[in-house]
């Protein structure tokens, strides 16, 4: 495992490096991990970044693989936004019960409020909810103290404790998430973990272990409701099994002779 986390830091190092050279860099600043949102602007700049990464023979093939990847998942939250049909929101407003209270994202990408409507929210990012709540509020609320925390519904499959569907908040780091869902089985194979959009993986190996290692949380991996959490198990063979497999190879073994 530590060897897992040395080569992870090293790739981190040299994809940092990498994206450096480029000439966005020098004009954008990079994606700030110690948030726990991303803003449009550091999307716009990463986007940026990636696109030139990915186009750039100078790069390494890891690196420009990198780069389209994430440069994909940028460019459709900063097109469709981050909310899904489903996802929970949990709002508290000082001095009103009737809205300080979790609400799920209806048919439409609204949050319909008691006593005020619906709230659009298709194409916000999570780091805009919090100024475009207290400003739709604040047309029927004199100055509302708002405060909003966003959960998305992902799936956990594999060698993991609690597997199934489960409720999440988008502030959540992967590893507290896992520890959250029951730490893995003994048979884990961690360094294969991945992250899948139904049948398409958009988190995996290097790429992966990078962003575990800079601390982003679900929202910075641009992570959404349906994504799947898959941790696979090693394969290995006990004797029981190396038993049962000569049981059956034997046999086979004995009828080729015969053949031949």
């Amino acid at each position: 495992m530590k060897n897992g986390i040395a080569i992870a830091q090293g790739l981190v190092a040299a994809l940092a490096l990498a994206l450096a050279a480029s000439p966005a860099a020098a004009r954008q600043d990079p994606l700030d991990a110690g948030q726990l949102y991303a803003t449009r602007a550091e999307l716009q700049a990463m986007l940026a970044k990636y696109e030139d990464a990915r186009g750039a023979a100078v790069y390494s093939d890891r690196i420009r693989a990198i780069a389209s990847d994430e440069a994909s998942l940028i460019r459709l939250r900063l097109r469709d936004g981050d909310f899904e049909v489903g996802d929970l929101i949990t709002l508290t407003v000082a001095g009103q019960a009737t809205l300080s209270q979790q609400f799920t994202i209806a048919p439409g990408r609204v949050l319909i409020l008691p006593d005020i409507g619906a709230m659009p929210l298709d194409g916000l990012l999570r780091s805009e909810l919090p100024d475009s709540a207290r400003a739709f509020i604040a047309r029927f609320i004199k100055n509302p103290q708002v405060y909003v925390q966003s959960s998305m519904r992902i799936q956990a499959v594999g060698e993991i404790g609690q597997p199934g569907y489960h409720s999440v908040s988008a502030e959540a780091r992967l590893p507290d998430v896992i520890a959250e869902l029951g730490q893995p089985g003994r048979g884990a194979k961690l360094e294969d973990m991945k992250i899948r959009r139904g049948k398409e993986t958009i988190w995996d190996g290097d790429a992966l272990q990078d962003a575990i290692v800079q601390g982003r949380t679900l929202d910075q991996l641009s992570l959404r409701a349906g994504d799947i959490i898959e941790i696979p198990e090693v394969a290995t063979r006990n004797i029981g099994q190396m038993i049962r497999g000569l049981y059956y190879l034997v046999p086979l073994s004995l009828a080729l002779l015969r053949l031949f």
